[in-house]
């Protein structure tokens, strides 16, 4: 069963182990990108129930088998997964089938596949954004509020994923994978769509002014291709003006901030599409850092090229 959660998204398999996936990616008949929920998986207590991460402190072998059922509802092998381990950088890899297995402990996948997980190399380190042209290769990126952009060059048929909490997101990470796909693989601008996938909105996103002013200075010195400068629909004071808020509270808009960074990179706005699925406004739908705190489970998102639907 499936379900329209708004005008951009579509819960697949409500009824058993569910994954969101993008309505301007549908038309893509070889690619495969979705988002998880908290529905489906066998994990108890604060991870309930389809926590994806095995650096929180749940039991493995729940995790092990959450990522089992998650990836046979969405369509893709678990050992074909690429789980990086993220540190809110800018640094971008360029991935292919060597690096599948990464980050997953596929020691716990069955018996008959050791002799695979033997050549298996170990996480890749400090990296938030991931690129491949490969075949069935699935890109993850895990949050619990951050941004996860999805890249995908229409064209030359390569995709990224990318992590932007607010440092990727001040530094411009969609920005460097964008210009290494650029680099390694000839892709036109013209040529990408983009998803801004579920993730905190600006309105439950409150921050410092030492936060807000990094923004304020990067945003401020930005044009757009319309010659507007975005720093007023980044930046909200929670009371006052900028030049008076007594509060010194700040909201924080990363779904705009990042739109406007692949504006900036060259992407026609009409095909940068934003979820519009807020992680703390949903916390029965998804697991929230600013919600739930440090005693929760992570959301994935994941994309690959679908090899058997490359003609």
């Amino acid at each position: 069963m499936n379900k329209n959660l708004n005008e951009h998204t579509v819960l697949k398999n409500a009824d058993t182990v569910p994954f969101i996936t993008f309505n301007s990616f549908a038309d893509i008949e070889w690619l495969n990108c979705g988002f998880s929920t908290r529905y489906g998986g066998v994990s108890g207590g604060c991870y309930s129930s389809m926590n994806m991460s095995f650096m929180r402190g749940d039991d493995a072998k729940s995790v092990m088998e959450n990522i089992r059922l998650f990836s046979g509802s969405a369509g893709f092998k678990p050992e074909n997964i690429v789980m990086p381990h993220q540190c809110h950088s800018v640094n971008v890899e360029i991935v292919g089938k060597k690096d599948c297995g990464r980050g997953v402990r596929l020691s716990l996948l069955k018996s008959e596949n050791q002799s695979l997980l033997n050549d298996i190399p170990g996480t890749l380190e400090e990296i938030d954004g991931q690129i491949t042209n490969e075949k069935d290769v699935v890109l993850y990126v895990l949050g619990a509020d951050c941004v996860p952009v999805f890249i995908v060059d229409t064209g030359k048929r390569v995709i990224s994923a990318v992590h932007a909490g607010w440092k990727g997101t001040v530094n411009d990470i969609a920005g460097a994978a964008i210009e290494k796909m650029k680099k390694e693989f000839g892709t036109e601008p013209e040529d990408i769509k983009a998803v801004i996938g579920p993730s905190i909105c600006r309105d439950c996103y409150e921050v410092g002014k030492e936060v807000a002013d990094v923004f304020i200075e990067k945003y401020s010195n930005m044009l757009l291709p319309s010659g507007k400068n975005p720093v007023s629909n980044v930046v909200r004071p929670a009371s006052g003006s900028f030049s008076d808020n007594p509060t010194e509270k700040y909201y924080l808009n990363l779904w705009e901030a990042n739109r406007y960074n692949l504006i900036k990179a060259g992407v026609d706005p009409k095909n940068i599409e934003i979820s519009g699925l807020c992680t703390k406004c949903h916390p029965n739908m998804f697991y929230s850092h600013r919600q739930h705190g440090n005693d929760r489970g992570v959301n994935i998102g994941f994309i690959s090229i679908n090899g058997r639907n490359i003609k």
